[in-house]
């Protein structure tokens, strides 16, 4: 999880605690790299909360032991998270060439 959530940020980031506080306490995205950090390690920690709902449901199916399903689905949630940050830098760009069009 921390490999999805903390090792993209403290590449990108440093210990740069001003960064760290836009990125992830902020609500709105100011720049490519803040859609590039912030929407794939949001994915991760939601993909993994739903990842662990199954793991209740049976314990003798082998894809539902405890650490199977829960990293399964952080790899869903951040893969889900980098397609969302593609498109979000997507249309900022787009919104960006609009702009300095008119």
């Amino acid at each position: 999880m921390s490999s999805f959530t903390f090792v993209p940020a403290a590449c990108a980031f440093g210990s740069a605690w001003t960064h760290w506080h836009r990125v992830f306490a902020s609500t709105k995205a100011f720049s490519f790299i803040d859609y590039m950090i912030r929407l794939p390690a949001y994915g991760a920690v939601i993909g993994a909360w739903f990842g662990a709902w199954p793991m209740p449901l049976d314990w003798e199916r082998p894809w539902q032991e405890w650490p199977i399903c829960v990293s399964y689905g952080a790899m869903a949630g951040y893969l889900m998270g980098l397609v969302a940050s593609s498109v979000c830098i997507i249309f900022h760009n787009r919104r960006q060439q609009h702009l300095k069009g008119e």
